[in-house]
């Protein structure tokens, strides 16, 4: 039997995420956060915008 790998997420970089409008609000925040020339997944951005916005303030 062969095996089935898991799907493959997509990779988007910092300009395609920014011009996603599922980030249309966290725009400015986003764009801070994360790296030029680094690609994420949808899960990834999230994750990271969560982070921020869950950090205590000092």
């Amino acid at each position: 039997m062969a095996k089935k790998d898991k799907p493959v997420e997509k990779v988007y970089s910092k300009s395609q995420i920014l011009q996603s409008k599922q980030f249309t609000a966290q725009r400015d925040v986003l764009k801070a956060l994360l790296r030029d020339g680094v690609n994420y997944t949808k899960n990834e951005a999230i994750s990271i915008l969560g982070d921020f916005l869950t950090k205590e303030a000092k």
